[in-house]
């Protein structure tokens, strides 16, 4: 039987040695992961962004990017776990948000999400612009805004018309 002491150490040594990994090897094995995203290999680049979170704990670009591979892998709570990592690490990265707002949604805390959709379309919106001459990030805030809306009032109006 092993010491819980002993084993906690061991975990504390291996994660000082993880970040301790020198910035030449990081830079691999980023360059990597994101090749094998790019090619649709998910799996491939999750595997080196498991490690790259463990290397750089505090870069939330890499949480960022797992949290989008298990979004896309249907993995949604650990896509929460690693969006809310990342918006602990970087709060106004609205690239981060947006996913962690879609990915609320899904998973039905839509108030949640609706509510940080909201600030990040507000954040970014232009009056000045077109709709179409927003950012990306204002453009995917707004769809899924306008979407949310245009399901509650289809159900609304489909609960109306039974009664």
């Amino acid at each position: 039987m092993t010491d819980p002491q002993q084993t906690d150490l061991a975990h504390a040594d291996t994660v000082d040695a993880l970040e301790m990994t020198p910035d030449i090897i990081v830079d691999q094995l980023a360059a990597s992961a994101e090749e094998y995203y790019k090619r649709g290999k998910l799996s491939h680049a999750r595997d080196y962004l498991d490690q790259l979170v463990m290397m750089r704990p505090k870069e939330s670009q890499y949480w960022t990017l797992l949290g989008v591979i298990h979004r896309r892998q249907k993995r949604r709570a650990a896509a929460l776990h690693c969006f809310k990592k990342a918006a602990e690490l970087t709060p106004k990265d609205r690239n981060n948000l947006v996913n962690l707002g879609e990915t609320l949604i899904e998973v039905g805390k839509v108030p949640a999400g609706v509510e940080l959709m909201r600030a990040v379309f507000e954040e970014g919106y232009d009056p000045g612009k077109e709709p179409e001459e927003q950012d990306e990030f204002t453009i995917r805030a707004g769809a899924t805004l306008e979407f949310v809306q245009k399901g509650i009032r289809s159900f609304v109006a489909s609960h109306e018309s039974s009664e």
